[in-house]
């Protein structure tokens, strides 16, 4: 595939993002409570908790400065995506099924 057609299948995929991203009303996030988002997903496990540690190393927010990932989990937290589980491991968390927060 040449390059100019490659670039026209990005930025079909950005519009569809973007789409989604209405849909899912998260289109007020940043760039990097979006990435920590999607990693945050894509690591849960059957119960829907995660750890952060594991969210630490995953592909997508690995490349996330120590501080950057921690005030954006934060961030996450305060918004209302995503909620610390109280009685277990200090650094689990659960993902809220719909955001407790207008932006």
């Amino acid at each position: 595939m040449a390059w100019l057609d490659k670039l026209k299948t990005y930025s079909e995929l950005q519009k569809q993002l973007l789409l989604l991203e209405c849909e899912l009303r998260i289109e007020k996030l940043s760039y990097h409570e979006c990435v920590l988002l999607a990693s945050i997903v894509d690591s849960q496990m059957g119960d829907g908790s995660f750890e952060s540690d594991t969210l630490k190393a995953h592909d997508m927010s690995s490349k996330l400065s120590n501080a950057t990932f921690f005030r954006t989990l934060r961030s996450l937290q305060e918004k209302g995506y995503i909620a610390k589980i109280t009685g277990r491991r200090r650094c689990t968390y659960t993902v809220i099924n719909k955001p407790t927060k207008e932006f």
